[in-house]
């Protein structure tokens, strides 16, 4: 039985191995007339590195005849680098919820020069993301804390804006009165409603979605948005058919970590 998903794959793989070079992959398979995903890391061959690697469009296109469905890379590249990211997740909250904070969070890391790659996750959220190719050798620890950190400065200033934003009702009326619109844990059990900027996926051997990679559970794309076209998104729109035939080219944007600092320096002074 041909792989569900290898046509797609075949003709978007050149835009997806740039964000897959230099990176141990994480794959979700699906084989045929099986209902659960399998999860697998690495290769299960000899040697000292077993991790899974895709370093080009035909290695991918292999995996994608083992019937891949999904794709994720290592936040820490193999070499001096690393991806930021804001992973911000509707949970019980609608959809638009989330990309009204993904707006206003482009927004907060627009105003200090930071200017992030914005996607789709696929299912109920959204995703910013930018590449420090440099970290000047500093240890997974830092590395992790300077990430949550930033996560937790995005959200703090999301959160003041969503509070004067007529179009975050839904997420007041769901949370109750005087409570958090935005919470870092997904584990905050006082505040199961709010929207969640989750810091805890910044750790250890973090892996991110890919961009173009499908979402096993809903089909869908999980595609960078030019941030001009964010207001007229629509979920439903992100299928692999339409992806692949015809979707705008967003690049992920690269900054050295002293910009990233003095962004976490301004939003500090400002009481975040």
């Amino acid at each position: 039985m041909p792989a569900k998903h290898l046509d797609y794959y075949t003709r978007v793989a050149d835009r997806i191995v740039p964000f897959t070079r230099g990176r141990k992959i994480a794959i979700e398979q699906r084989f045929p007339g099986e209902k659960d995903l399998v999860y697998r890391r690495h290769t299960g061959g000899p040697g000292d590195d077993t991790w899974i690697r895709i370093p080009d469009d035909a290695t991918l296109v292999d995996w994608a005849r083992q019937y891949a469905e999904g794709l994720h890379a290592h936040i820490r590249s193999d070499d001096r680098g690393a991806w930021f990211v804001i992973d911000i997740d509707s949970r019980a909250l609608p959809t638009e919820m989330a990309l009204l904070a993904a707006r206003h969070a482009a927004d907060v890391l627009r105003q200090q020069r930071l200017d992030p790659l914005v996607k789709f996750s696929g299912s109920d959220g959204f995703h910013l993301m930018w590449d420090v190719p440099d970290l000047g050798g500093i240890p997974d620890d830092e590395l992790w804390q300077l990430e949550r950190a930033v996560v937790r400065a995005v959200a703090c200033e999301v959160e003041r804006r969503l509070a004067d934003d007529p179009d975050a009702m839904p997420i007041r009326e769901a949370v109750g009165e005087d409570r958090p619109l935005i919470t870092t844990a997904n584990a905050d059990r006082d505040n199961p409603n709010a929207l969640l900027f989750d810091e805890y996926i910044l750790k250890d051997n973090a892996n991110f979605r890919v961009p173009y990679s499908i979402h096993p559970r809903t089909g869908l794309v999980n595609v960078p948005l030019p941030i001009d076209d964010l207001a007229t998104f629509r979920p439903e729109d992100a299928t692999p058919e339409a992806v692949a035939a015809s979707w705008p080219d967003v690049q992920l944007p690269r900054y050295p970590l002293e910009k990233v600092r003095s962004a976490l320096g301004v939003w500090s002074r400002d009481g975040c």
